[in-house]
């Protein structure tokens, strides 16, 4: 017996009773291992479901985004990007690193607390003042 093609499909709950349907077919040299086609076939509707959620999620994230925007009566153009990538935890460091008194520097220790990278970092800074 030779197998000739390879068909994978899948259905995907999208919720809300909305489903995906996505599938491939392979057509098999002969020598070719069926198992891996198939396995082959599957990685590639993973893949693509993947990509497609994703990509479904930016969009419904701007549509929701777009809305409230349209609710609020502001205009896309109005919206002024943050320009700042730098996260909390380096803010926070930035904040220690410009205290120069050990009474200015407590006001941080509660921040810092809950937070073993930032309470290592207080102490370092604890321990030069």
């Amino acid at each position: 017996m030779h197998i000739q093609t390879i068909n994978y499909t899948r259905t995907f709950n999208l919720g809300n009773y909305s489903s995906e349907k996505i599938g491939v077919e392979f057509a098999l040299n002969k020598g070719e291992s069926a198992t891996k086609a198939l396995d082959a076939a599957r990685e590639l509707v993973e893949e693509y479901h993947a990509e497609n959620v994703k990509r479904q999620k930016e969009l419904y994230d701007e549509s929701i985004r777009d809305g409230l925007y349209s609710a609020l009566g502001i205009k896309k153009e109005e919206i002024i990007p943050t320009q700042s990538k730098q996260t909390l935890a380096d803010k926070t460091k930035s904040f220690i690193d410009s205290c120069k008194t050990k009474e200015e520097l407590k006001a941080w220790e509660l921040m810092c607390k809950s937070n073993a990278e930032l309470k290592e970092y207080y102490n370092n800074k604890l321990q030069k003042l």
